[in-house]
């Protein structure tokens, strides 16, 4: 049992949620209002505004187009349901608006069915009658044959028109096309794209002349019919008077003027509006005619009276007899019988010839009531209805009919039909009909929250239609009294937060530049967590007057050091630590303090924090004398300047090869001769001579000349000759060839001829060899090749051909033992 009702509790849920989903999205869906900016409509419709035209029809073909394309809510008028973008629709020709597909044929069809049902009853006496179906809103009809089949786009070129979303619902993208005008005045076709409701009238220009004709002037196609403002002056049918009122279209009115007119026979004038110009008065003619005996007995006429109505071939009343009369002789009645049909019936006057209508018919027949149910012999003439009550049902197809004696055409229903109509609120009050009633002509309003703004909808969607945004200020007060502070438009539910200053003085002098929280929305939630789920507490909210929150206007507040100042929230202003190091000069003179920041001096608002900069223990690092590399001779730093260094350094000579002992304080005052060792310089000149100069600084061949002897030979390299170092360096000795150097370079010249001459011969003798052995392997005779046995007992080859086999068993060894060493079981 409890299985069952928890699988049906969870159905109902899903039911529901299903349900306000379902609600939630058509709401979304139909009211979801695309922003659309104003002037891009009006850009396009700018060529259309200027110069004139029907502003009438321009402006519904505007209104059309802002509904479709802001997609405000569109309502069915039969189902009273949203079109959505996606759904199939029919548009009605004649006043534009939107139902659905399914929705329209079924209401066409009912029509129908309904208009054929009419003419079906216990006696099929009826009239042919074309049967329509009308819309349900404007009531324009259409044929049987007009039933929409297809959902097709507003231009009719394309059917099932896809949804895009860069496009108006239920358009096809192309350009529209449609004839602007169904006369012949304007062949002109629309150029918009595809959209709902009417063409805008004809933008093109064309050549017109005025009503009255007196002006010719370019102008819009639509407004293709003008006024020149001017008077018509077109003479009127009075022939006396013309046309005072502006241009105008169609006939100039009557003439509002009166004149002195006569009657049709002339006995009479009176004066009259020009506008009626023929009227007879209450007198009878009296003319006599060509007779002489008779007077013409019609009233006022024009034209003649016409021959005598008592003179010529005249016959008895039943047309027996026929016989000329000149007046004032009067045919008399015959003694036939009448004879003539009466005008209801097949039979004939049965009396004698007389004069007037001929009396009623007398004739007993069988006679059938009206509704065919009861026979009765009465006379021709007698009309016969039973008393028997019709059971036939009116039209309505609810209630009887109920009159004596119907003949099968029961008449209307005359009650009311006080059905519901869909919208809920009120109920139908045509007379009763047959099929679903009408949708409910009525309108409702759906306001804003202070009722001055408000949108008309058709009755029964004020749930589904979002309210209009209202422009006016909110009439709501606050409780905090702010109102000057908080003006804002008029909205639904609560009002937003009071965004005042709240300016209370705290106690520190300052005021409260929080906003008002006089008046808070606070939640409270649950705290401690349930144990059960039954224990959950939803959350509450209470409307609660808050303190104000701690004062935070800035104050100007300097850290412990008085490094800076900054700007602190009044409840937490403090004297603090910046950060920075102290900074201020210690003791010896050449350092700061480099404690983080604290105070210069005891105060007992701090007692903590320290006052006192912490003594110096650093080395001395004074800048030491010139070429001194030790240490200051105190140690710790030290104000004023360090003394003088006494340690001995070992210092080399200028040759670098005798070493000295100074003291570090007389080093920057040595000079060049301190530093000699007084002895031979070791280094050795360009040329690569020794120096001869003693010890000394700088580069040795500043200012010495090299004396010594070196050899000099001649250009070809054959002569040798001894000279000083500087007249060699100088080019100041130079040796010429002579002819023992020409009898050597002879003997080199033909010694190197007679190597070429002997390569030259080796070259031919194996050039000879390579061609005699192509010429014995192209003869084929090996036996008269001699020196066959000396080529085959050479040995060409190389030491790779020669030795192959030592080399190749070497790596097969090295693979076979490494082979062995990893796999030691095989």
């Amino acid at each position: 049992m409890a299985r069952r009702y928890r699988d049906a509790a969870a159905k109902l849920q899903e039911n529901v949620k299903k349900h306000l989903q379902t609600i939630k999205h058509e709401v979304s869906s139909s009211e979801d209002e695309e922003p659309f900016e104003q002037n891009v409509l009006d850009g396009v419709l700018q060529s259309y505004c200027r110069g004139g035209g029907d502003t009438r029809m321009l402006e519904r073909t505007k209104n059309l187009l802002e509904e479709a394309i802001s997609g405000r809510s569109i309502t069915c008028l039969i189902c009273i349901g949203s079109i959505k973008r996606v759904d199939a629709i029919w548009t009605c020709e004649h006043c534009y608006s939107y139902f659905h597909l399914s929705c329209i044929q079924k209401w066409s069809n009912d029509s129908i069915s309904l208009r054929n049902e009419e003419h079906h009853g216990p006696i099929a006496v009826f009239r042919p009658m074309k049967i329509e179906w009308c819309c349900p809103k404007c009531r324009h009809s259409y044929g049987k044959d007009e039933i929409p089949r297809k959902y097709r786009c507003f231009c009719y070129k394309t059917d099932d028109p896809a949804y895009h979303p860069w496009l108006i619902p239920h358009t096809c993208g192309e350009v529209c096309g449609k004839r602007l005008s169904l006369g012949e005045n304007c062949k002109h076709k629309c150029l918009l794209l595809c959209h709902p409701g009417p063409c805008p009238p004809c933008p093109q220009t064309v050549n017109r002349v005025c009503y009255c004709g007196k002006e010719n002037k370019r102008v819009r196609c639509s407004a293709a019919c003008w006024s020149c403002r001017q008077k018509c002056r077109k003479i009127l049918p009075c022939k006396s008077h013309n046309c005072e009122i502006e241009c105008h279209d169609g006939d100039c009115p009557p003439c509002n003027y009166t004149s002195l007119q006569l009657c049709q026979c002339g006995a009479e004038k009176t004066k009259r509006p020009c506008n009626d110009l023929i009227w007879q008065c209450q007198k009878l003619c009296y003319k006599p005619f060509s007779c002489g005996y008779h007077k013409c007995e019609k009233l006022c006429h024009s034209g003649s009276c016409g021959s005598c109505p008592h003179s010529g071939i005249r016959s008895c009343p039943c047309g027996s007899n026929e016989c000329f009369i000149q007046c004032p002789d009067v045919i008399e009645t015959c003694v036939s019988t009448c004879g003539k049909k009466h005008e209801d019936c097949e039979h004939n006057c049965p009396a004698k010839c007389h004069k007037g209508p001929c009396p009623p018919c007398l004739v007993l027949i069988e006679k059938k009531c009206q509704c065919s149910t009861h026979t009765r012999p009465l006379p021709c003439s007698k009309e016969f209805r039973c008393e028997t009550k019709c059971r036939g049902t009116r039209p309505c197809g609810k209630h009887g009919c109920g009159r004596k004696c119907c003949n099968g055409n029961c008449p209307p229903c005359e009650k009311i039909c006080h059905k519901p109509l869909q919208c809920g609120r009120h109920k139908c009050t045509t007379v009763c009909h047959h099929g679903p009633c009408y949708p409910c002509p009525l309108e409702s309003k759906v306001t804003c929250r202070c009722k001055e703004t408000f949108i008309t909808v058709p009755c029964g969607r004020e749930k589904h239609t979002k309210p209009p945004k209202c422009n006016l200020p909110c009439k709501i007060k606050y409780k905090c009294g702010h109102a000057e502070e908080n003006k804002h438009t008029c909205h639904f539910g609560d009002c937003p937060a009071c965004k005042a200053i709240c300016n209370k003085t705290y106690e520190c002098g300052h005021d409260c530049v929080a906003t008002c929280h006089q008046n808070v929305l606070v939640v409270f939630k649950q705290v401690e967590k349930p144990a059960t789920p039954w224990e959950i507490q939803p959350s509450k909210t209470k409307i609660v007057k808050l303190d104000c929150p701690p004062c935070v206007t800035p104050i100007l507040v300097t850290c412990f050091g008085e490094h800076e100042t900054d700007y602190q929230p009044c409840h937490t202003a403090t004297r603090r630590p910046c950060g920075r190091e102290c900074g201020r000069p210690l003791a010896c003179g050449n350092h700061q303090c480099e404690l983080l920041c604290h105070l210069h001096e005891n105060s007992p608002d701090y007692p903590s924090v320290p006052y006192t900069c912490k003594p110096c223990n650093r080395e001395c690092l004074k800048v030491r004398p010139e070429k001194c590399l030790h240490k200051c001779a105190r140690r710790g730093c030290h104000p004023g300047s360090c003394p003088p260094c006494e340690i001995l350094e070992r210092i080399s000579c200028h040759c670098k090869v005798t070493e000295m002992y100074i003291r570090c304080r007389e080093i920057a005052t040595l000079t060049e001769e301190m530093l000699s060792c007084k002895q031979q310089c070791p280094k050795n000149l360009d040329c690569g001579h020794r120096c001869k100069k003693l010890c000394h600084s700088g580069s040795c061949k500043d200012s010495q000349i090299c004396l010594k002897k070196t050899k000099v030979n001649c250009p070809c390299g054959y002569l040798k000759k001894e000279a000083s170092c500087k007249a060699v360096r100088n080019s100041e000795i130079q040796i010429k060839c002579d002819e023992s150097c020409e009898a050597k370079k002879a003997a080199v010249k033909l010694e190197r001829e007679k190597e070429e001459k002997r390569l030259k011969e080796l070259e031919l003798e194996k050039n000879r060899r390579e061609l005699e052995e192509y010429e014995w392997k192209l003869s084929g005779k090996k036996k008269k090749y001699k020196e066959k046995k000396i080529v085959l007992n050479k040995n060409d080859r190389s030491w790779l051909h020669k030795y192959w086999v030592p080399i190749l068993s070497i790596p097969i060894a090295i693979i076979a033992a490494i082979y062995y060493i990893f796999h030691p079981n095989i």
